[in-house]
């Protein structure tokens, strides 16, 4: 047909036009972010004036546009036209328009028709989506799943075709009677339609894979009968051989029959045959339950080594009892030859959950086997969440592989899927004594530990707090008492005799004219009163001087002492002998054994007369022996009074160290002073017993 178009005249003849180039060109200058104006020419392959929508096609591909000029006749599907506008995108698809900014018809100018005609390609769906197809003459065969008339006549019809590839959206841009539209539903439809797999919402719905342009009822053909000849056969027998090929005719279609054992409406059904059970994914509208008898024309394919059946056609034959489960008496694995079977398993319930998250549940089987529990398809969150982790369950449902990489990732390969909350029974309540429970067992045993080990290390420092406190006190009166010697002995000794010092030279002073005779013993008496005085001076300096002994030090102290005090007794003799190592002893022990030894020392050089005082020093693991012997005259210890040679003063110190203080004396025959000291014995530790 020659139809003559006039050219509207739009502002971009004021430009000067590009020369013609193919769609192909004008789409890769477009994808290559390169706009502008444009020239194509081609023939007519869709056209609706309502849906603002039009394709023109080349031998390179084709382009959509918008048609709607006013002052332009219509153009038919079949016209030849060039069409010369900006590039742009709309609802997902390379279109040309008037500019780049909003829809508008381009130029466009009618040429001559060609004898020749663009032919419908066949294409499968699937292959068209992962090609991106878009505007292109296409022949599709499938089956019609739903039919939508809108209430606006002008608006074209809406048809849902479902094949094994995929499912389309058709548009149809004319109206049927009601009656021939019931004979299209689940038959088998052969269309030529331009095709795209590009367009978006609203034209092309989310869920479907293509959009099928129908240009006109030339386009369409519908074979009511077609699927006849599939369901005449004999049922086929399931086996993981029956594949085929090609998917494009009547002939390819298998014919299986069974009851339905689960269905998910408008997307599977599982039904057991006399060969086993199989999964058929179909798009019907039909709504079928478990114990329907269906008949169905299907194409066989194989996922993940699992017989599938695609684009069920199904017939109901009739009602029978809902299939027996098979019962999972040993591992489920040994089920996995019968995948999409029904059947029956107990086991106990896991929770793989995080506290808001929703419930990722297992089922953990007596034989030591775990399977995922798919409430998904059919259950509500709700009704899940009242199952309790721990239960033991009796689980019914569809056993399903899961994918590789679901079972690598959580070391589940096998799923069960339950068809309804009928299909849980609870066979016993969880264990009081669950996983949670004992895991706050766990952390409060934990938590009482580290607060009892916290109360013992804050004890322990307590307790060596007070220690130190008790020693620092202890030290402070040890200090506080040796400033009362020093001072007692300053005013019981060295003041004494330096105011008789004092009196002599007093006494002196009157005897220079009065008695001259008296002079010499007055000065030898005056003299040896400020030698004393000078000795007891020279022992305080010294006792001031020195620190404290420790058990490291005790010997070289003592035998330090021992040498100052013997240069100032020229009559007695003082020996020292220490043998041994050192040993452990308390803080304060080395200086009470220290004062012992002085007070011992210095009661023999004041009262015994002895000519040989000896101090001797033993050291070993156990205990510390100290011993002060001279050869004076000696005395009766039982006729001792308090107080006399300070004895009991050293039975004092001797106390405080818990060390045993022995005496041993006789009347002309000198005078044994004992100190044994038990090593590493705290003095109030002695001092509280």
């Amino acid at each position: 047909m020659c139809a003559v178009l006039t050219a509207w005249v739009s502002p971009l003849e004021a430009e000067e036009v590009a020369p013609p180039v193919s769609i192909a060109e004008a789409r890769a200058q477009f994808a290559r972010g390169v706009g502008g104006l444009v020239r194509v020419q081609g023939q007519v392959t869709f056209i609706n004036h309502w849906m603002g929508l039009a394709f023109v096609q080349d031998a390179t591909g084709g382009i959509g546009y918008d048609p709607r000029d006013g002052k332009a006749p219509r153009a038919r599907p079949g016209d030849r036209v060039e069409v010369s506008g900006m590039l742009a995108r709309r609802q997902g698809m390379t279109m040309i328009l008037r500019d780049e900014t909003s829809f508008g018809a381009p130029q466009i100018t009618a040429l001559p028709v060609e004898a020749r005609k663009y032919l419908a390609l066949p294409f499968d769906l699937d292959h068209a989506t992962q090609m991106r197809i878009d505007g292109l003459l296409t022949r599709v065969s499938g089956v019609v799943r739903r039919v939508s008339v809108p209430d606006n006549v002008n608006a074209p019809m809406i048809v849902e075709i479902s094949s094994p590839t995929g499912h389309a959206i058709a548009r149809l841009p004319w109206r049927e009677p009601q009656q021939e539209l019931d004979r299209w539903m689940n038959s088998a439809v052969s269309v030529h339609s331009v095709l795209t797999c590009q367009a978006s919402a609203p034209l092309l719905p989310q869920d479907a894979d293509a959009l099928l342009l129908v240009p006109g009822k030339a386009a369409w053909t519908v074979q009511a009968d077609a699927l006849n000849e599939v369901f005449i056969r004999p049922p086929a027998t399931l086996s993981k051989e029956m594949l085929v090929s090609t998917r494009t005719t009547m002939a390819n279609r298998l014919h299986i029959s069974g009851v339905v054992t689960a269905a998910r409406p408008r997307q599977w059904l599982c039904m057991r045959t006399a060969g086993g059970s199989v999964q058929v994914m179909t798009r019907q509208t039909d709504e079928f339950a478990p114990g329907d008898r269906l008949s169905i024309a299907c194409w066989p394919e194989s996922r993940r080594g699992m017989l599938v059946m695609l684009d069920g056609v199904c017939r109901l034959l009739g009602r029978e009892p809902v299939p027996e489960p098979l019962l999972a008496e040993g591992p489920l694995t040994a089920l996995t030859a019968m995948p999409m079977e029904l059947v029956r398993a107990r086991g106990m319930v896991r929770s793989h959950s995080l506290p808001g998250g929703l419930p990722r549940l297992t089922l953990l089987l007596d034989k030591g086997d775990s399977c995922l529990l798919q409430w998904g398809p059919f259950l509500k969150e709700a009704e899940v969440s009242l199952i309790a982790p721990g239960s033991v369950m009796d689980v019914t449902g569809i056993l399903n592989p899961l994918p590789a990489e679901s079972g690598n990732e959580t070391g589940v390969t096998l799923a069960i899927q339950p068809r309804g909350a009928a299909d849980l029974v609870l066979v016993r309540k969880p264990s009081w004594w669950t996983r949670g429970r004992m895991e706050k067992t766990i952390w409060s045993l934990v938590a009482i530990v580290f607060i009892a080990v916290a109360v013992a290390l804050l004890s322990r420092w307590q307790i060596r707090r007070q220690r130190v406190q008790i020693r620092s006190i202890e030290a402070r009166v040890i200090a506080e008492e040796e400033r009362r010697r020093i001072a007692r002995e300053f005013h019981d000794s060295l003041q004494q005799h330096l105011s008789s010092a004092a009196l002599h030279l007093e006494t002196l002073k009157g005897a220079l004219n009065a008695a001259p005779e008296m002079l010499p013993r007055l000065i030898d008496d005056t003299t040896a009163m400020i030698r004393h005085s000078q000795r007891e001076a020279r022992q305080c300096i010294w006792g001031l001087r020195t620190d404290a002994p420790t058990h490291e030090n005790l010997a070289a102290v003592l035998g330090e002492w021992l040498r100052m005090r013997g240069a100032d007794a020229k009559e007695t003799h003082l020996h020292f002998q220490h043998t041994g190592g050192t040993a452990a002893l308390a803080d304060e022990a080395p200086f009470q054994i220290l004062r012992i030894a002085q007070e011992a020392v210095n009661n023999a050089l004041a009262h015994s007369g002895a000519m040989n005082v000896t101090v001797g020093l033993e050291s070993n693991r156990e205990e510390v022996v100290l011993r002060v012997a001279d050869d004076g005259g000696g005395f009766d210890p039982a006729e001792t009074r308090n107080g006399r040679f300070g004895l009991n003063s050293q039975r004092e110190r001797a106390q405080k160290i818990g060390a045993v203080f022995e005496i041993k004396s006789t009347p002309g025959h000198g005078t044994a002073v004992t100190l044994r000291v038990p090593a590493r014995l705290s003095a109030h530790a002695h001092a509280s017993k």
